[in-house]
């Protein structure tokens, strides 16, 4: 296309500004003569492999969770006689005692090392991932994270079978590297997504979470109960390939950001450069960010979301097989239908908060606000529902399901008001949150374990869902209380500085 002297961008016959604004002379705001060729818009483009990088970087992350029930050996996780509801073929017993075959002597003791030593390592790379994505680039900071990650998957069976000591090294080190990603994503959709398109694009995108658990559940269930590959080891080598086969599209089709991408459209990327507010690179502004009052509601009902989540996470497979004594094809069934539940809730909540927002029917602040109040009662209310309705199995995975489904709503809620607030620095500010709400990945764990402990009980298990469930409540009270959506003075004067 041809630009005229004034600084016009000749499009289809209208006349469109080769500068955003006329005072931005930055070349990485600059309208350059690009492809008129149409299709997905390129931002949607981005999203949609960022959502497939989240269904790799969840089953990187749940695989083991499965798989390790195949790994061990019935003499190293024979439990003692529980008091469980009646088999779902109606058997009267009430001790249920599952008996699994495996090549590994691990005690009850050193899986719950195993699967907690992800979350150790998940703890500390969070704050230097957001960093990394502002200073760098969002791109390689989110890929190259799932990419190594799916290395050291694929390394996973050599080092199970070398020490268990080995084996927690590497989950440690997967959690490190698989940590960055959503600090790094935040940043991205900082860069590529407009304000009035933030409730609903990164939380659909983030749906690959969901995803993730729903395809690897039933899948590491059939590959462990295979021969492929030699079983159990065939569940890290496949989600390993997936992975950095997934990375080889990433890194062709994701950019940093409109000004990056070589085949956008006029028409878009003028859109977003007039839309996102402009970012360039600055010291990070540590001070205005530890005394920033909305920033705390925001991380401690992180927490505590992300207390319920992992709980559930971890431990509802304990509860079916257990208590509601469902067999390994039952439970991996079981266990993925509250996911779909979620990707399903977070889909329609995002698309309400979108459009409450754009026909301005409540403030920013307010949308939030009840997305998240909505979210926790709702996650509470069928969570202390399912402690009272006992034995009846339907209802049981009904209510479990309609509790993690509600915690969708924090995706269009608290979970995306690191960039109402401050979208310049928004990878920092997930970075922080992200890293306080992992420590619940190890701590709900150990506090099952200890509620369950020779108690594998009902009373025991509506403890659990009560104590849950309050934990959720307070998360939303200070979240309400703390948090405003207002750009803060910060994010805009240390960036005009």
């Amino acid at each position: 296309m041809d630009s005229s002297d004034n600084g016009l961008i000749n499009n289809d016959g209208m006349q469109i500004p080769l500068l955003v604004n006329e005072e931005d002379k930055d070349d990485d705001y600059r309208i350059e003569p690009l492809s008129k060729a149409r299709g997905i818009p390129a931002r949607y483009v981005v999203a949609i492999w960022a959502f497939l990088g989240f269904v790799c970087l969840y089953s990187l992350r749940v695989n083991l969770s499965v798989a390790i029930v195949a790994m061990t050996n019935p003499q190293s996780t024979k439990n003692e006689s529980v008091e469980a509801c009646p088999s779902m073929d109606n058997s009267n017993s009430s001790s249920f005692q599952p008996y699994i075959y495996g090549e590994f002597d691990w005690t009850p003791k050193t899986q719950g090392f195993i699967l907690g030593s992800f979350f150790y390592g998940y703890v500390l790379t969070q704050v230097i991932g957001g960093i990394l994505a502002e200073r760098f680039g969002a791109k390689w900071i989110f890929g190259g994270s799932i990419f190594i990650a799916g290395i050291l998957t694929l390394l996973t069976p050599l080092a199970a079978r070398l020490h268990v000591n080995l084996l927690i090294a590497i989950r440690l080190l997967i959690g490190a590297f698989e940590a960055p990603a959503f600090p790094s994503a935040t940043a991205l959709w900082g860069r590529w997504i407009p304000p009035l398109e933030r409730s609903i694009i990164p939380p659909i995108a983030s749906t690959g979470k969901e995803i993730g658990i729903i395809i690897t559940t039933p899948l590491v269930s059939q590959l462990c109960a295979s021969t492929f590959l030699g079983g159990w080891p065939s569940a890290f080598y496949v989600f390993g390939i997936l992975s950095c086969l997934w990375f080889i599209g990433w890194a062709f089709y994701a950019y940093n950001s409109p000004s990056e991408h070589p085949h956008i459209t006029y028409e878009e990327k003028l859109y977003l450069l007039r839309s996102i507010p402009k970012q360039k690179k600055s010291p990070t502004p540590w001070y205005d960010i530890i005394t920033c009052v909305p920033l705390y509601g925001i991380a401690i009902q992180h927490i505590c979301t992300n207390f319920v989540f992992y709980i559930l996470l971890t431990s509802l497979p304990t509860y079916f097989s257990t208590i509601l004594r469902f067999n390994l094809k039952q439970n991996g069934i079981m266990f993925a239908i509250p996911y779909l539940f979620q990707l399903i809730f977070t889909i329609v909540s995002g698309q309400i908060a979108d459009l409450i927002r754009a026909r301005k029917i409540l403030s920013t602040t307010a949308t939030r606000r009840w997305q998240t109040i909505i979210g926790a009662f709702g996650t509470s209310f069928f969570l202390v529902l399912v402690g009272f309705i006992g034995c009846n199995h339907v209802l049981a995975v009904i209510f479990i399901s309609l509790s993690v489904g509600f915690i969708g709503f924090q995706g269009s809620g608290s979970l995306i008001s690191h960039l109402d607030i401050a979208s310049n620095y928004a990878g920092t500010l997930m970075g922080i949150t992200n890293m306080l709400a992992a420590i619940p990945g190890f701590v709900g764990p150990i506090f099952v374990g200890w509620i369950t402990n020779h108690n594998q009980t009902l009373a025991a298990w509506k403890l659990i869902f009560n104590i849950s469930s309050s934990v959720c409540l307070f998360g939303c009270l200070i979240y309400c209380i703390l948090f405003n959506g207002e750009e803060q003075l910060w994010n805009r004067d240390h960036v005009e500085q």
